[in-house]
């Protein structure tokens, strides 16, 4: 059967020009998509994956109680918050902060409503102009209040939490949500201090889901860009002194260039949704995918154009001989990432999916473009230059010994790179999957400093819920509602990492009478205000909620702690007939979700090692090569993760999409080595002169790939994003790892596997080499 590349080298040879035009048309389909469209003003907003609608007047109300669904926090800390000036300083700060066109509502202490069983309104602090004593007494009896202590006021009476709501039909600009609420909140209290010469200026700081979010997605950008530039400087400077030849570095950049290009233009174009994790994952993976065919075809046309082809002969040879190769390389890892497409997340799925096109679209450029450049006289006639001052070549020549060496003890290097293998992948089982905000920016980000402090200061800024449902059965004022609510916030009140419960039970403490006697206490619901009852317990639905706070400790920390939270809720359900308890809220969604993903991206990987392997066989017609190139492909993917283990690093969504975009280089690298092996036995060679060759010849674009690439990631490491950080070191560890799989392992045991049984042949008298590349094709 004849593969693709076959006709696209007997296309190049007759039709250049309709090629090139073909080229120039779908880089014109494929720019269309990155042009930009016109909208009218949506009429909703978002942020991240979260559509946000603008609330009604009713929810405004619902919603200053909720923390959990605040899109920000305004945090102010002072030594001496109660105090008259410092009050009204901070009073004039919310109201201007409240006047800004883009900000809906901000909920502090001074809206709290009253809990008086008389009804009489007294403000909880004190009005302007009150005695320093009135808010002394203010703020012991704030620290007392069950709504305010640990939720919107540190239990040390230093540090004030106030939500903000925005109204996104006036956001116009990113930047006014944090910087712009910032600068507003300290002109306000500078102003307030200027009149009553205060001097101690508590100090303002903004943090929540917003705010973290744009902090985010900003130091992503610069990230993205300046190390990405970077890079690909760094990748263009190692390939000018690996190739000693401009020509050359322009032509093996190309490919990889207008891959990127085509990819995201089309797969925009297609409709189809490109991820946050695709979109920074898919420009990485066809980099290296496409810098990889790039070096082994430019390196093949050097090679025929320094035994005198023709740049056309040399290009049409490059698609023949490499040309299959880098169309199963293509195949492998478009495989392993379809297989994504059976995991259970639809995140993973889409992520699968784009990545998967974007490899065949890279490959159909660079595969067409790198050979139509070569075959032009003006470019091909001079791309050989330099080429007699290969380092790498040379380097490999020289170390012609070093093969003899592998050959000679090939049981012994088969041996302990089988063993080593196993002996990283136990080290690497040990690996659990984990998530932090912290992760995701850099430290230094001041959205995620006031996240940090507020996790000291007030237990965390995110929240978990637990929804008690109570039976029909059960009147709204019944005491064993109540029981079961103290039962579910003795529960978590032995988990240090859940603070500050909040619920019901709190509001009904204020009021007199027996605390133990439940069904007089639940009496006094009919005088709390309607909207505060509201968010604690909804007689219409039968549901109270008991809601804690959650720190930024990670998905890895906070597991076996929701576990046991739900194993207790599960037994409070058979204390308590007919009632239900469910654990609910962002991080518990979150962790839950996290690990599916990372249980779904670990999975897939497996899957596809299997399936790539299954397919390596299938198409070199060998069970044997199948069960040979599974060490030189695990041995990266192993040390790698034997190496996070060492390190005390986790399995973050990083590392995961790591190990699936470095296993396609490992495996492409182990099918270019395969199939110029494979190549050799058919011309004739004996197996050891054949993989003598195979390593001087593919060796050296394996090793040019290898340097270029480590290179252009040991840039990122200098990135403050920990996740770069993370995904840098793994891919530079990766990579490296599989060049010694496939220039040592890989000769010993094909030597070790297939050479004992071509040994035996010629004992026998069968010395045909055809015999043997009939074995291999």
């Amino acid at each position: 059967m004849r593969l693709p590349t076959a006709y696209l080298a007997e296309l190049l040879a007759r039709h250049r020009p309709w090629i090139a035009l073909g080229m120039v048309l779908v880089s014109a389909v494929a720019l269309t998509g990155y042009l930009p469209e016109t909208v009218s003003k949506p009429t909703k907003a978002r942020v991240g994956d979260r559509e946000i609608q603008r609330p009604t007047q009713s929810e405004r109300v619902t919603n200053s109680f909720d923390l959990s669904r605040s899109e920000a926090f305004l945090v102010v800390d002072g030594d001496d918050l109660f105090n008259p000036a410092t009050m009204a300083a901070i009073r004039s700060m919310v109201d201007a902060v409240e006047g800004m066109e883009i900000v809906d509502t901000v909920f502090w202490v001074d809206r709290i409503p009253m809990l008086n069983v008389f009804g009489i309104a007294d403000p909880l602090i004190p009005p302007n102009g009150s005695s320093p004593e009135a808010f002394l007494e203010a703020r012991e009896e704030l620290l007392e209040h069950p709504l305010i202590v640990g939720q919107l006021l540190s239990p040390d009476g230093r540090t004030l939490m106030m939500p903000i709501v925005y109204d996104w039909f006036f956001v116009d600009d990113d930047a006014s949500c944090t910087e712009g609420v910032l600068e507003t909140a300290r002109q306000a209290l500078e102003a307030s201090a200027s009149k009553s010469g205060l001097v101690d200026i508590p100090r303002v700081q903004i943090t929540g889901n917003v705010p973290l979010y744009l902090a985010t997605r900003t130091a992503f950008k610069r990230n993205q860009w300046f190390y990405r530039i970077a890079g690909y400087g760094m990748i263009l400077l190692l390939s000018i002194v690996l190739f000693r030849g401009l020509t050359a570095v322009l032509v093996v950049a190309s490919g990889p260039a207008i891959g990127i290009f085509w990819a995201f233009g089309l797969i925009e174009l297609s409709g189809v949704y490109i991820n946050e994790l695709a979109n920074v994952v898919l420009p990485v993976l066809l980099s290296l995918v496409g810098l990889a065919d790039s070096v082994h075809l430019v390196v093949h046309v050097r090679q025929r154009r320094a035994l005198g082809d023709t740049p056309l002969e040399a290009a049409a040879s490059a698609i023949r001989d490499v040309g299959p190769a880098c169309l199963l390389t293509s195949l492998t890892t478009a495989i392993g990432f379809l297989s994504l497409l059976t995991a259970s997340s639809e995140f993973v799925q889409d992520f699968g999916r784009v990545c998967a096109m974007g490899v065949g679209i890279s490959f159909t450029a660079v595969v067409t473009l790198v050979p139509l450049l070569t075959s032009f006289q003006w470019i091909g006639g001079t791309i050989e230059r330099g080429q007699e001052r290969d380092l790498i070549g040379w380097a490999l020549r020289r170390c012609g010994s070093a093969i003899d060496w592998i050959l000679r003890h090939h049981r012994f290097v088969s041996t302990m790179a089988i063993l080593s293998t196993i002996g990283l992948l136990l080290v690497s089982s040990t690996l659990r999957p984990d998530n932090r905000l912290e992760d995701a920016m850099p430290a230094s980000t001041n959205a995620y400093k006031a996240l940090a402090y507020c996790d000291e200061a007030f237990g965390g800024i995110e929240f978990a819920r637990i929804e008690v449902t109570w039976p029909k059965s059960l009147q709204e004022d019944d005491g064993e509602i109540l029981q079961a609510i103290i039962d579910v916030e003795e529960l978590v009140g032995t988990e240090p990492l859940v603070q500050h419960p909040l619920s019901i039970r709190g509001l009904l403490a204020f009021f007199p009478g027996d605390k133990d006697d439940h069904d007089t206490q639940m009496t006094f619901l009919s005088l709390l205000p309607k909207r505060l009852k509201g968010f604690f317990l909804r007689d219409k639905d039968r549901t109270a909620w008991v809601v804690v706070r959650v720190q930024d400790r990670g998905t890895a920390a906070y597991e076996p702690v929701f576990q046991r939270i739900e194993q207790g809720l599960a037994d409070l359900g058979t204390r308590h007939p007919g009632f239900t308890f469910d654990l609910d809220g962002g991080p518990v969604r979150r962790t839950r979700e996290l690990y599916l993903i990372v249980v779904d991206l670990t999975a897939s990987l497996g899957t596809a090692t299997l399936i790539i392997l299954a397919v390596m066989a299938v198409v070199y017609r060998s069970l044997r090569i199948g069960l040979i190139t599974i060490i030189p492909n695990i041995f990266p993917l192993a040390a790698t993760g034997a190496l996070l283990v060492l390190l005390g690093q986790p399995l973050t969504m990083a590392s995961v999409c790591a190990f699936t975009v470095c296993l396609g280089i490992a495996v492409d690298d182990t099918i270019h080595f395969m199939t110029r092996f494979q190549r050799e036995l058919r011309e004739g060679h004996h197996w050891e002169e054949a993989i003598r060759r195979t390593f001087l010849t593919v060796g050296t674009a394996l090793v040019m790939t290898t340097i270029i690439l480590v290179a252009g990631f040991s840039i990122v490491l200098m990135s403050d994003m920990p996740g770069h950080q993370t995904f840098g070191s793994m891919a530079s560890a990766t990579i490296s790892s599989a060049l010694l799989g496939d220039l040592l392992f890989l000769p010993a045991m094909l030597a070790t596997f297939l050479g004992r049984g071509h040994s035996k042949k010629e004992n026998d008298g069968d010395t045909s080499n055809d015999r043997e590349a009939e074995s291999l094709s």
